[in-house]
């Protein structure tokens, strides 16, 4: 009786830090001038429709286009697939618009974030640290 009840906490225990970690957050350093973002903004913001946040200069940063967290972000964020990313940027390579900054991995994103005011990023949850902030989460419901 008490293994059954051990292994059934130790299977509630795993349940649930897979799905805190599983959960995608865009985040940015603690002066951020804004609290949360919306869907709509971040959209905005990815696609560079849309570059100060309450006058401060937002640079967003992606991760490779191979990245499944990329893909997922695209997906659910920006309502796109990698081709209609592509189309879009090649349009706006036309008027002078570059698409984000491309980091290696999540752990360049999170030091990138540090580093400069007004940078947003996307990592999965479980590698967060204090000196974050949380703006948007993607919550396993929203996928």
């Amino acid at each position: 009786m008490k293994k059954l009840i051990t292994g059934s906490i130790l299977v509630i225990c795993l349940f649930f830090s897979l799905s805190y970690g599983s959960e995608i957050i865009v985040i940015a350093r603690k002066d951020f001038p804004a609290d949360r973002l919306t869907k709509k903004e971040l959209k905005e913001i990815y696609l560079k429709i849309r570059t100060l946040v309450h006058g401060v200069p937002v640079y967003p940063v992606n991760l490779p286009p191979d990245s499944p967290l990329r893909n997922e972000f695209q997906e659910k964020v920006l309502n796109m697939d990698s081709e209609q990313l592509n189309i879009y940027w090649n349009e706006m390579y036309f008027h002078g618009v570059e698409p984000p900054l491309v980091l290696s991995s999540e752990r360049a994103v999170i030091k990138f974030v540090k580093k400069v005011k007004g940078a947003v990023g996307y990592i999965r949850k479980k590698k967060l640290d204090k000196s974050l902030k949380i703006l948007f989460i993607i919550r396993e419901t929203d996928r």
